[in-house]
């Protein structure tokens, strides 16, 4: 898909609630304490991403949202688990921090109508595993024994509910991305133009 001025770097997600925002700053504060050094997500900024579809036109957007609510009008509302914490790492150095979702027949459901409208629309969608999880920060720098201190953090599990889809555009800033919700998609059947 070509590049030009009017494409915004795109991704959909599903928004969380307080409680999880409040799981994410002690989490963070904790991880920093034992020295880890990242670029945390910000409290506002924490979400499950759904797809990262890169630069797309506002029009395509548009189109997208309204396919997606076609395909989602009735879905049933669900909740998902924020369980435990994880890492992704590279030649054994932590590269992300997260937080793990339960996996849910109704989350990866969800996923699976989303994805097909992105084909209907010709949008470009790696063809990979679901790996559902809420991203704390990329790894900077570490402590000795980080996987066992990455371990060691433990929470009650936290329950989402979820009624709805967001389509957010994300712009890059010296401070970290900043995000903005563009169109919010019910399962109720409607689509909000936010932005």
């Amino acid at each position: 898909m070509m590049e030009n001025r009017n494409s915004i770097r795109t991704f959909i997600a599903i928004e969380s609630n307080e409680e999880q925002r409040n799981l994410l700053t002690d989490s963070i504060l904790k991880l920093d304490r034992m020295g880890f050094k990242s670029n945390w997500t910000k409290r506002e900024n924490i979400h499950l991403t759904l797809f990262f579809l890169g630069n797309l036109n506002m029009s395509l957007i548009a189109k997208l949202a309204y396919k997606i609510g076609e395909r989602i009008s009735g879905f049933p509302t669900f909740v998902y688990t924020t369980r435990g914490i994880g890492y992704f790492s590279f030649e054994n150095e932590p590269k992300s921090i997260w937080f793990g979702v339960e996996e849910e027949q109704i989350l990866k459901g969800l996923y699976s109508e989303i994805k097909k409208s992105l084909l209907l629309l010709n949008i470009n969608v790696k063809d990979e595993k679901f790996v559902p999880h809420i991203t704390l920060g990329r790894v900077k720098k570490h402590p000795e024994h980080w996987d066992t201190l990455i371990k060691s953090i433990s929470f009650e599990p936290i329950q989402i509910p979820v009624n709805s889809v967001g389509i957010f555009s994300s712009t890059l800033t010296k401070t970290g991305p900043v995000y903005k919700k563009l169109y919010s998609i019910d399962f109720e059947g409607g689509v909000i133009i936010n932005g």
